[in-house]
C-alpha cells in the first residue's frame, strides 16, 4: 500500500504562541501527513517559497514587515499557483471576501481553529488552487489556439491577395470581383478580431462572478445549516444577481455579434412614444439600487410613431443605466424627449465623471472603455450596442461631455407622418410585442 507524501506547509506567523498552537493542532490531525516550515516575516516567506516547493501557505495578515491584505497580494504575485489560507484574529467578512479576491483560497479566524477545520481548509485550498491552475492552463491553450488560427487566416488571406493580383494582370474584367473579394476578406478579418475580443472579454469577465458563485455556494454548503434564514437568502441573492450579470453579458455579446454580422432585425411598430418613455423610466427607477433620480420631460406635440420597440428599449436602457452608473451617488439623470415635424430627439444628461475629449472618437467602438472609469465595472459593449440600435433606425447619436462635470447623449431619429393604433389594422406596421413591466 502506497503512502501519501506529506503535505508541505509554510507557516508565516510572527507570534510564537500562535505558531506553537497551530503546530499542535496539526499534530492532532493523524489522517494527514505533513511537514511544517515556520518563518516570522513576509520577506523571509517570499524568499523561502521561491527556493522551495510547498503545497500550501498559512499566512498571518499582521506581520512585522507587512500589514493587512497586502501580505496576500504580495504572496499571490510571487507564487500565483501556491494556495494561501489566511490567518487573522479579526472575524471580518468584508476582509475575508477581499482576501479571496486578492488570491487567497480560504480565511480562518484564530481562536476558532480545530484540527478538522484546519485540515479541511488546507485540503480544499489545495484542490481549489489546482482547479484554478487547470482553468488558467486551459485559457492559455485556448489563446494559443486562437493565435494559431489568426496566423493561418492571415497566411491564407495573403495567398488569396496574391492570387487576386495575378488575376488582375490576366483578366481586366475581374476587377469588380476582386473588389468584392477584398471587402469580404476585410469583413472576415473584422469578425475574426471581434470573436477574439469576445473570447478575451468573456473569459476575463466570468472569472470574478464564478469565484463569487463558488465562494457563496461553498459557504452555504459548509455553514448554511448554522445560519439564520436571512443570511442564507443574502448568499442565494448574491448567486442570482451574479448569474443575471453573466446572462446579460452573453446577451450583449450575442447582440453585438448579430449587429457586426449585419443580422440585427428591425421591426418597427406603432408606439405611443411619450407613454413608452415614461413607463421605461418608472421601470428603471424601481430597479435602481442606488439613490439616483431620473427626471423625464416631453416637449413638442406628443404622437404615435413607428420605431422598433425592442431596439428602442435596448438603447434607451443602456444610456440611462450608464448615466446612473457613472454619476455620483444621489445624483439626478435628466431624460428629455423632443417631438419635431419629421424627427424625434432623445437627450440623456448626467452629472457624472465625464469623458476625456481625446477619447470621444473611440467611445462607440466595441470593447472600448474610457481611461477614467477607474474600478467601475463594464465590458465596453453598452455604447457600441446603442450606436448599432440607433443606426438601425437610420438615426444619429452625438455626445457632449466635460470631465468632472457630466455627459449628455443626443439621439436623433427620423420619423414619418403621425401614426395611430388603427394603422396596425391596415397592416402598415407589425403589432408591437407586450412590454415587460
Amino acid at each position: 500500500m502506497s503512502i501519501s507524501p506529506p503535505i508541505k506547509i509554510l507557516l508565516v506567523e510572527d507570534n510564537p504562541a500562535d505558531a506553537d498552537l497551530l503546530q499542535e493542532i496539526l499534530e492532532d490531525a493523524d489522517e494527514m501527513p505533513w511537514s511544517l516550515t515556520h518563518v516570522e516575516q513576509l520577506k523571509a516567506a517570499l524568499s523561502t517559497v521561491q527556493n522551495n516547493d510547498f503545497d500550501v501557505v498559512l499566512l498571518d495578515l499582521s506581520l512585522p514587515d507587512k500589514q493587512g491584505l497586502g501580505t496576500v497580494a504580495k504572496t499571490h504575485e510571487t507564487v500565483p499557483d501556491l494556495p494561501i489560507v489566511v490567518l487573522t484574529g479579526l472575524n471580518d467578512k468584508v476582509t475575508a471576501l477581499e482576501a479571496l479576491r486578492q488570491g487567497a483560497q480560504d480565511y480562518l479566524v484564530k481562536g476558532k481553529i480545530d484540527h478538522e477545520l484546519l485540515t479541511r481548509s488546507i485540503r480544499h485550498a489545495i484542490e481549489r488552487s489546482q482547479t484554478l491552475k487547470r482553468l488558467r492552463q486551459s485559457e492559455e491553450k485556448l489563446q494559443q489556439l486562437n493565435e494559431e488560427l489568426e496566423c493561418r487566416v492571415a497566411k491564407q488571406t495573403e495567398e488569396l491577395r496574391q492570387k487576386n493580383h495575378d488575376l488582375q494582370q490576366e483578366i481586366a474584367q475581374r476587377q469588380h470581383l476582386e473588389a468584392e473579394l477584398r471587402q469580404s476578406l476585410t469583413k472576415e478579418k473584422e469578425l475574426s478580431e471581434l470573436k477574439s475580443n469576445i473570447i478575451s472579454v468573456v473569459s476575463h469577465e466570468y472569472r470574478t462572478p464564478l469565484a463569487t458563485i463558488l465562494s457563496s455556494s461553498e459557504l452555504l454548503q459548509h455553514y448554511g445549516h448554522k445560519w439564520q434564514e436571512d443570511k442564507k437568502q443574502r448568499h442565494f441573492q448574491r448567486i442570482q444577481n451574479t448569474i443575471h450579470h453573466m446572462t446579460q453579458l452573453i446577451s450583449d455579446v450575442l447582440l453585438i455579434n448579430k449587429a457586426e454580422a449585419g443580422k440585427l432585425e428591425f421591426k418597427p411598430v406603432s408606439l405611443d412614444l411619450e407613454a413608452f418613455c415614461q413607463e421605461l423610466v418608472e421601470e428603471l427607477q424601481l430597479t435602481v439600487k442606488t439613490p439616483h433620480q431620473i427626471g423625464f420631460r416631453c416637449q413638442g406635440r406628443s404622437r404615435w410613431v413607428g420605431l422598433d420597440e425592442k431596439l428602442l428599449r435596448q438603447f434607451l436602457t443602456n444610456l440611462l443605466s450608464n448615466a446612473i452608473k457613472y454619476s455620483p451617488e444621489g445624483g439626478t439623470v435628466q431624460f428629455d424627449l423632443f417631438f419635431d415635424a419629421d424627427q424625434v430627439k432623445f437627450t440623456i444628461k448626467d452629472q457624472g465623471i465625464g469623458i476625456p475629449e481625446k477619447e470621444k472618437a473611440q467611445l462607440f467602438d466595441a470593447f472600448y472603455r474610457s481611461s477614467n472609469v477607474g474600478t467601475i465595472s463594464g465590458t465596453g459593449l453598452g455604447l457600441a450596442i446603442v450606436k448599432k440600435c440607433v443606426e438601425r433606425h437610420q438615426g444619429e447619436i452625438a455626445v457632449d461631455s466635460e470631465v468632472g462635470k457630466g455627459t449628455t447623449f443626443i439621439v436623433t431619429i427620423p420619423v414619418g407622418s403621425e401614426l395611430s393604433p388603427e394603422s396596425l389594422k391596415s397592416g402598415e406596421l407589425a403589432k408591437p410585442s407586450p412590454r415587460v413591466a
